[in-house]
């Protein structure tokens, strides 16, 4: 049974944006963050949105209120972020039905966003990205300036040709193809080619859900580019967020002592 109107958009006003750092596998520091939304609830707990997310799929108008809402988090906690660290971008799942019909730009100007898009990144995934809608989408946002990455690489059932003609800048892996890399040849073979096509086509890659210090290696020595995960950090608020900013993951990438 689907949530009443009410229960969802009084959710939708306990929704607040966290951030997952990205991090560059060859330096270990902090090159972009992923804005995930959290549900905050008046005794400070917090929840996954997850559930919520799958409600509001076919409702475009509290999707539109969504990404405004994680959009004036990313004006208010991360602008100030980029006015004195240049390097580092912020990802946003964007749905088709927000992206697609143009409204992203509207959000955009009511927010003073403008001078930060080539900061910016949108998330669509691979069954999104195939529609009429989010081709539409993907286009608004390369009109705009905005960068566009391939979300949930890997899990579709889509055949590579329909991807030519996608104006892409970025392939996130997704985390099931790391399952198995370093046990399973066939799997490691897999992930190689798909750096390959990356750097054929010229798209950074992003690794999702990297646990282990054994991934990352492997990660960095097949020739991925950037990676995330808990094995550096789980979404966290935005005062977390500018202290791993600051430090960075440098250390993560030696060798674990043993014992």
């Amino acid at each position: 049974m689907a949530a009443s109107p009410d229960i969802v958009d009084s959710r939708l006003q306990r929704l607040t944006a966290w951030y997952q750092p990205v991090v560059d596998l060859n330096t270990g520091r902090v090159c972009g963050f992923e804005v995930l939304s959290r549900l905050v609830s008046a005794d400070g707990s917090v929840a996954s949105a997850g559930r919520l997310m799958e409600e509001l799929e076919r409702e475009p108008e509290a999707q539109y209120v969504l990404i405004r809402r994680l959009l004036t988090g990313v004006r208010d906690d991360i602008v100030p972020l980029f006015a004195r660290r240049p390097e580092f971008y912020v990802s946003v799942n964007i749905p088709p039905a927000v992206l697609g019909t143009g409204r992203i730009g509207e959000i955009i100007r009511d927010l003073g966003l403008e001078r930060w898009l080539t900061r910016l990144v949108v998330e669509v995934t691979e069954r999104q990205a195939l529609s009429d809608m989010g081709r539409a989408g993907i286009d608004v946002a390369r009109s705009l300036g905005i960068a566009v990455a391939l979300d949930d690489f890997g899990t579709g059932h889509s055949g590579l040709s329909q991807f030519v003609g996608l104006d892409l800048d970025m392939l996130k892996i997704d985390r099931s193809l790391l399952v198995s890399i370093l046990e399973n040849r066939a799997a490691a073979r897999m992930l190689r080619g798909i750096v390959g096509l990356a750097a054929a086509l010229r798209l950074r890659t992003v690794a999702e859900g990297v646990e282990s210090w054994e991934q990352a290696f492997f990660l960095r020595a097949a020739g991925v580019d950037q990676g995330q995960g808990f094995f550096w950090s789980r979404a966290v608020p935005v005062q977390e967020a500018a202290a791993l900013l600051d430090r960075g993951f440098g250390h993560t990438l030696e060798r674990p002592s043993a014992g």
